[in-house]
């Protein structure tokens, strides 16, 4: 199921003199309008329905471009080389997006050692349906003003920042790893990081299903204390967040795997000892 945003997503505006390009609300500079970008900026904007041509005019010089008088704005489909859409482009587009979509899930869907309402968060995720900040303010609950993260880091707190790119809960999937036994320099974005992370079990099976669990167990803490942020007073700090995921996933295999009898202390001690009582 491709996300709702797949089409916006894929139309840019090519500016040619400038006249029919609203210069915060259309994506002409990057691939997402300069409002989402600079939201703070655009609440300050006194006219915010503005044209690239009027906003060059006023001697703004942002970007090193020039608007080409003799050719008119267009839409550019990205999709296809024609940069014209198509049915077919469109088609061939959600289908593929579909068929990778079910693929990278499938290994982290339904898990018998994850509770049900863990195992629905990690489908909302994986289908960018959780209620990020981005979400709401595409669905017009919050304005751009209150996009920031939760950590307060200062970015846009969409589903890749929140998770896996916030210099704040990034040093969580370090302490994790540290944990685990191994370093890395982890991806930004979701499909790959699952894979990698998941990739570190190797060619186990039971190392495998590990790192699953144990990379499931670190996003349902990091959402949950996002939302503790934002509702409560206080944070738990970095520390206390990470042996929170070593107790969750020990209690979520030792409720689920009956070879998995050892004590929380050999757990917290030795994780990767503990691993091949998992089939």
């Amino acid at each position: 199921m491709a996300d709702p945003g797949w089409l916006v997503d894929n139309i840019i505006r090519e500016v040619g003199d400038g006249h029919s390009t609203l210069f915060w609300t259309d994506p002409w500079l990057e691939e997402r309008p300069l409002a989402r970008s600079f939201g703070r900026l655009y609440d300050l904007a006194e006219n915010k329905l503005i044209t690239v041509a009027e906003m060059f005019g006023l001697g703004w010089g942002g970007v090193e471009m020039e608007t080409e008088d003799n050719m008119l704005d267009r839409w550019v489909w990205k999709l296809h080389t024609s940069q014209r859409y198509s049915v077919k482009s469109a088609y061939s587009f959600i289908t593929a997006i579909g068929s990778t979509h079910n693929e990278r899930v499938d290994c982290f869907m339904w898990r018998k050692s994850v509770p049900l309402k863990v195992d629905i968060f990690v489908w909302r995720l994986f289908l960018n349906r959780l209620p990020t900040k981005d979400n709401l303010h595409k669905r017009g609950v919050i304005d751009t003003s209150q996009l920031s993260c939760a950590t307060t880091c200062g970015k846009v707190e969409d589903n890749d920042h929140l998770f896996f790119q916030c210099d704040v809960y990034g040093c969580l999937w370090l302490l994790v790893s540290k944990w685990l036994r191994f370093e890395s320099v982890f991806h930004g974005n979701i499909g790959f990081h699952s894979y990698q992370f998941r990739g570190f079990g190797g060619v186990s099976k039971c190392y495998r299903i590990a790192f699953t669990i144990i990379w499931i167990s670190v996003l349902y803490i990091i959402w949950k204390d996002r939302n503790k942020r934002i509702f409560t007073p206080g944070a738990d700090t970095l520390e206390t967040m990470a042996e929170k995921v070593k107790s969750q996933t020990y209690w979520w295999l030792k409720l689920c795997y009956v070879l998995f009898d050892f004590d929380y202390s050999q757990w917290r001690q030795n994780p990767l000892a503990c691993f091949h009582a998992l089939v």
